[in-house]
């Protein structure tokens, strides 16, 4: 039986003896309680609080003395208030154990699980570059090299790999652009993906102020001013008899249309003064971006340009068509302002659309059955040259004019794609060829017209601005005299073909360099004999650009700005009212200054820049005929 249970068991007899002898003397106390008139309550009990009392106090003590007594039990259990020296308490024996001993190493030696052994020496391992010691210390090996991604835009290099350049973000695991909503308040509005001022407002110190629109003053002449003749009144026409042909009706004079100056001129000093056309004020140009205020003035002075002031600016481009659409509903100016330095018309594409809606619905050509036409489109340079990105878009446009509008043979269409100095030779001629292919298919007994359409890189020299160079794709810029074809041999050559008239097309800019970029506004920089020095009878040369200046291409045709509207001048435009008389012939003049204003005018409104063709001829020769409605 356990010690606590048996001290519990004494302590409750001893109690109930205590109780059992207080029982005894109760009666007594009861009457003595009774005869004191019953004041002490409970009295009769004293005995019992005194034995239960007792009996508590010695149970308490007996639980206190046990407790005591378990717990030096456990502390002799469980660990001794000391071990000896080189001793230690174990849980698990519940004794004192013997230390073991740790053993030293005397150095160089080491301690492992075997004991004290000697460590192995260090290898040292000699390694010749590229090669490096191997992680283990085993051999040598040669480094991973970084692998560099190859990245196409809109990704860009990143440290080893590729990340979405600037304005695009990763979506999809493609870099798409970031649409930025912008929001623009009045009097600003919204244009593109920015903001611009309103029409009747400017721009001034980052915000829009009204404006008063005053018109520039036409240029002082000694002539009176030009008034547009009345239309006369409409009167109706007999029908024609069913075995009639109908006969071409005459060219109502419409709202009257200006020209820069020069162009206006050589119209007067043509035809005389033609009803509906009289000299433009002169032309502002937008000023390009990010240019200072000095150079804006140090250019204006240098080109005689007059910036615009009072203009809407949208872009980087807008169709013409759309521009002069805008202008005429909104009764305002729109002007593109070109960023610093810009290509000429973005990345050579697909056109967006088909060239033959230019001619769908003009008269078709005539009279060019058995005329010869020479098509060259150099595209592909060889020896590390650049591309001409528009050259092959530019012969294709120019053929489909020439078959499907003009009515030329394809038999008779000489088509030189990326030609070699070998074919312009063959085809125009050289010193010991005069003439070449040309001249050998003109029938000298009825000699017919030649139209000649060229679209190549062209150069000068370096050193000699007069020595100027049409490029064949084998052409190499260190020898220019062996590879080149010249200019001016190309236009003597023409001359000695007997060909009735010669019609020359070149869609080509000649500078010191091949760089496509454009510096706006466009200034031709150099004096550059790209022209004949001596006219050459029946030849008439149309230049896409004035001396060195740049060309322009057109996005919305993927051809040269001066391509489209030389296109357009001879599918019939030219000849339409009021530059055209529509006597259903075209001539150089009238061609000439159609495709010239439009091009000016296109490049002005739709990029920001110049672009101004040149014209070489003797006579006003014709080039073109339309069949009679």
């Amino acid at each position: 039986m356990p010690i606590l249970h048996r001290v519990c068991t004494a302590a409750l007899a001893l109690v109930f003896l205590v109780t059992a002898l207080g029982s005894q003397t109760r009666p007594a106390r009861a009457e003595e309680d009774y005869h004191h008139g019953g004041n002490r309550r409970g009295g009769g009990l004293g005995g019992v609080d005194i034995g239960i009392g007792v009996g508590t106090i010695i149970l308490n003590e007996a639980i206190r003395r046990k407790q005591q007594q378990q717990e030096e039990q456990h502390q002799q259990t469980t660990e001794p208030k000391g071990c000896p020296d080189g001793y230690t308490w174990s849980k698990k024996r519940r004794d004192c154990i013997k230390l073991a001993v740790t053993p030293k190493c005397e150095p160089p030696k080491i301690m492992t699980k075997k004991g004290c052994v000697y460590p192995k020496p260090e290898v040292i391992v000699d390694c010749k570059a590229p090669y490096v010691p191997a992680h283990n210390g085993k051999g040598c090996v040669k480094p991973d090299e970084p692998k560099t991604a190859s990245c196409e835009f809109p990704e860009v290099k990143a440290g080893n790999g590729c990340d979405c350049a600037s304005g695009y973000y990763r979506h999809g695991g493609e870099c798409e652009k970031k649409q930025d909503v912008v929001s623009c308040y009045w009097p600003k509005i919204r244009i593109g993906d920015g903001c611009a001022c309103a029409p009747g407002f400017a721009p001034s110190a980052g915000t829009c102020i009204k404006v008063v629109v005053v018109e520039p003053a036409p240029p002082e002449s000694d002539e009176p001013p030009y008034v547009a003749p009345k239309p006369p009144k409409q009167v109706e026409q007999p029908k024609p008899k069913p075995r009639d042909k109908p006969t071409l009706a005459a060219i109502e004079p419409i709202d009257t249309r200006c020209l820069p100056q020069d162009l206006y001129d050589l119209m007067v000093e043509t035809y005389g003064k033609r009803p509906g056309v009289g000299p433009c004020p002169s032309a502002c140009l937008p000023k390009p971006l990010y240019f200072t205020p000095a150079k804006l003035d140090a250019i204006a002075a240098k080109g005689g340009i007059i910036w615009c002031e009072n203009c809407l600016q949208v872009g980087p481009y807008m169709p013409l068509a759309s521009v002069l659409r805008l202008e005429a509903l909104g009764g305002l100016t729109i002007c593109v302002a070109p960023d610093s330095c810009v290509y000429p018309g973005g990345a050579a594409s697909r056109p967006r659309t088909e060239i033959r809606t230019i001619f769908k619905n003009l008269p078709p050509g005539a009279k060019n059955k058995d005329n010869l036409a020479v098509v060259v489109g150099n595209q592909t340079y060889l020896s590390g040259l650049p591309a001409n990105a528009y050259g092959g878009s530019d012969a294709d446009a120019v053929t489909a004019l020439l078959v499907d509008q003009l009515g030329y043979r394809k038999e008779n269409i000489i088509d030189l794609r990326d030609a070699s100095l070998a074919d312009f030779e063959r085809v125009f001629g050289s010193d010991a060829n005069p003439g070449g292919e040309i001249a050998k298919r003109i029938d000298k007994q009825d000699p017919g017209d030649a139209f000649i359409y060229v679209a190549s890189h062209g150069m000068v020299k370096e050193d000699d601005t007069k020595q100027v160079y049409l490029l064949p794709v084998d052409a190499k810029l260190a020898e220019l005299d062996a590879t080149a074809y010249p200019l001016q041999a190309l236009y003597a050559n023409l001359g000695k073909t007997n060909a009735r008239t010669t019609m020359l097309v070149l869609e080509a800019n000649f500078a010191k360099n091949l760089d496509e970029l454009i510096d706006p506004p466009n200034l031709p920089e150099l004096d550059v004999e790209a022209m004949p020095l001596t006219p050459v009878p029946g030849l008439a040369v149309f230049k896409a650009s004035d001396r060195d200046q740049r060309t322009i291409h057109d996005p919305e045709y993927g051809i040269g700005l001066f391509t489209r509207y030389i296109i357009e001048g001879l599918a019939g435009r030219a000849d339409e009212a009021p530059i055209g008389n529509g006597d259903r012939r075209i001539d150089t003049v009238e061609l000439y200054v159609y495709t010239a204003d439009t091009v000016r005018t296109a490049a002005r409104k739709s990029f920001g820049m110049e672009q101004k063709p040149m014209l070489s001829k003797i006579d006003n020769l014709v080039v073109g005929n339309l069949v009679s409605q």
